[in-house]
């Protein structure tokens, strides 16, 4: 089974950053997904057969590699995690949206199983109170990020790992132990699901 860890490129002057820095989302979203695939490597031996992919390009592209991956290869053969950083409104600002959130597949058990032990993990490991309800009010890039579950037949789930401009959130992601702690999340996450099926 392959285990692909996806987020999208967005370039420089786009890239959304933590407020008054210039840590932006991609190199977060790369630092956590290499810690993510390192902790599944060293597991490896639980579950031999399994590949950890990082894939990441511009949006369009991501959309194209996993229709791609829908029509070449039996669902059974992917789990798709893909990550996001939350973001509200790019006018370099901190906002009040916070939280740690997963969004499956619709219609989808295996997706669901999946996005119920992940919020089970980050809540046993960050607190209840750092899972966020679903925003009312999603931005574009997100909008956009959430289209790649529309178009993957593996098992898929988007995780939103806390907010860049939130500024709690914020300071967990840049601390010494903020994107490590995610990793574990994901990665504990990943495990137990992959001991289910």
């Amino acid at each position: 089974m392959n285990i692909n860890l996806i987020y999208p490129h967005i370039p420089a002057p786009l890239d959304r950053h933590i407020p008054d820095t210039d840590i932006t989302a991609c190199r977060l979203l790369n630092n956590l997904a290499e810690q993510i695939k390192q902790q599944l490597q060293q597991s490896s031996k639980d579950t031999p057969s399994v590949t950890v992919n990082i894939i990441t390009a511009p949006i369009e592209h991501l959309m194209r590699k996993l229709a791609t991956q829908a029509r070449t290869q039996p669902a059974s053969s992917n789990l798709n995690i893909i990550l996001q950083l939350g973001a509200s409104v790019q006018d370099d600002r901190w906002h009040p949206a916070s939280g740690f959130t997963v969004t499956c597949q619709k219609s989808n058990p295996q997706s669901d199983q999946l996005s119920d032990i992940l919020i089970l993990q980050a809540s046993r490991i960050l607190g209840r109170s750092a899972i966020a309800n679903q925003p009312a009010a999603i931005c574009q890039r997100e909008h956009s990020t959430a289209r790649l579950l529309d178009v993957a037949t593996a098992p898929s789930v988007l995780s939103t790992c806390l907010y860049i401009d939130n500024e709690h959130d914020a300071d967990f992601l840049r601390s010494g132990s903020g994107i490590p702690t995610l990793a574990i999340i994901h990665a504990q996450a990943i495990r137990e699901y992959l001991m289910l099926i």
